[in-house]
């Protein structure tokens, strides 16, 4: 809460200031999510790595100065990990492999900090988001070994309830190229969830599992002055 309360301060806050140099840019953003969840506590034998994922949506900057202004960033992005479980057992070694997927809204509101004298500028951004779920989290089995034998998998698929919101941090940075009328960026993010978005019911004498998103995007877009 106290999270999403300090999201809805800036936005508000914004409503408010209005410089006279103020300038807005709209625009369009694609690339590629590199999406990896972290679980607390972790079972034993289970690692999770980057999955990558599509993410694309639109931009809005509204400049406060020539160096700082506020950027929000709604796109839709596909979330996950990949996960590895392998188990030893009566001098047996079972391995699965799988991927952990999920569909979000993401609402990014950033402070962008710009650098440079020159046409080509350097920036650097910070600030929260916070995620929409479009659904439960899909699990897809892919392979499945004993001792490096594949084996037929019966059940390829299954869900894990999410819950229906998720607070991020983000930090990155990117560089703006003046291209005509158009501004071209290339950015990078970094982004840290701090909820726990697991909403699986915990069966009597199991323990409560954490589940928090991480992520890595990578992408481009073109701004639009107004």
């Amino acid at each position: 809460m106290k999270n999403l309360f300090c999201l809805s301060l800036i936005i508000i806050l914004t409503l408010f200031i209005t410089p006279l140099n103020a300038q807005v840019q709209l625009g369009l953003q694609a690339g590629a999510n590199l999406g990896d969840v972290s679980l607390d506590p972790t079972p034993e034998g289970v690692t999770t790595g980057m999955r990558a994922g599509l993410m694309f949506g639109g931009v809005f900057f509204y400049s406060f100065s020539p160096i700082i202004g506020l950027q929000v960033e709604p796109a839709y992005v596909q979330k996950g990990a990949t996960i590895d479980i392998t188990q030893t057992e009566n001098g047996m070694t079972v391995k699965l492999e799988g991927t952990l997927t999920g569909d979000y809204i993401d609402i990014p509101v950033l402070l962008k900090a710009s650098f440079g004298e020159g046409p080509v500028k350097p920036y650097l951004l910070a600030g929260a988001s916070i995620a929409f779920s479009l659904g439960d989290a899909i699990i897809e089995l892919d392979n499945a070994t004993i001792d490096g034998q594949s084996i037929p998998i019966d059940q390829s698929e299954d869900t894990v309830k999410v819950k229906s919101t998720d607070i991020i941090l983000n930090f990155g940075g990117g560089v703006i190229i003046p291209a005509g009328q158009v501004n071209i960026f290339v950015e990078a993010q970094y982004n840290l969830g701090l909820s726990n978005v697991n909403d699986e019911p915990t069966s009597p004498g199991e323990e409560d599992m954490t589940i928090k998103t991480t992520g890595i995007q990578i992408k481009a877009g073109v701004l639009f002055p107004l």
